[in-house]
């Protein structure tokens, strides 16, 4: 990890035109119009194929731990007010 003087003399040493690009990246604020969450339904089935997706046993394993964790779990208890 580079200590913050370290970051100063690269800074330093910079051209013109590279230190106006990083200035210009740091204090850009993102554009809100392009937000990467999809909004409609058919943005989310074309994204759908590209996502993570578990095997058939991984699904049934996770599935059979979360099971056998919600029968470990103790009832909930009634609040004071209740």
């Amino acid at each position: 990890m580079s200590t913050f003087a370290e970051i100063e003399a690269a800074i330093e040493q910079l051209s013109a035109g590279e230190l106006r690009r990083l200035r210009e990246r740091l204090l850009a604020r993102p554009d809100p119009a392009a937000a990467t969450t999809p909004k409609t339904g058919a943005e989310l089935a074309a994204l759908w194929p590209k996502l993570f997706h578990l095997t058939a046993t991984e699904a049934d394993t996770l599935a059979a731990d979360m099971d056998l964790a919600r029968r470990r779990q103790s009832p909930p208890r009634s609040l004071a007010w209740e």
